[in-house]
């Protein structure tokens, strides 16, 4: 089990916004606040994302999956993320070719991450 991960930014201000919108939906809140970090805690199981600024070098993009409670959820996760400055990298929908029972949606954020939100039941 992973207990956190960081994504590391050179846009602190926008990241910090974007995750807070996207991540809200699959029930994660802000929780501790540092200069240029921000965690967001889920509420079951205490997983957290830390959005970091960036320290002296260009991070690599990386993909994020979350979970889902819900196809609602997972819309709204995508509907989030595009008003909050993400870009489009897959709509809400059934992913056949990654399982019979797997419905995502995709989103770049400011800084270019795929970032996801899946059920899979």
């Amino acid at each position: 089990m992973i207990n956190h991960i960081g994504v590391y930014t050179l846009n602190f201000d926008a990241e910090k916004s974007f995750y807070e919108a996207v991540l809200a939906p699959l029930g994660y809140v802000q929780g501790a606040e540092f200069p240029g970090a921000v965690m967001f805690a889920d509420g079951k199981d205490g997983d957290s994302v830390w959005v970091e600024a960036a320290q002296g070098t260009t991070p690599s993009p990386i993909h994020l999956a979350f979970a889902a409670e819900t196809e609602d959820a997972v819309k709204a996760f995508y509907e989030a993320g595009l008003k909050a400055g993400g870009s489009d990298n897959g709509a809400p929908g059934p992913r056949p070719n990654y399982g019979p029972n797997y419905y995502a949606a995709f989103v770049h954020d400011p800084d270019g991450n795929n970032i996801e939100a899946v059920i899979n039941r």
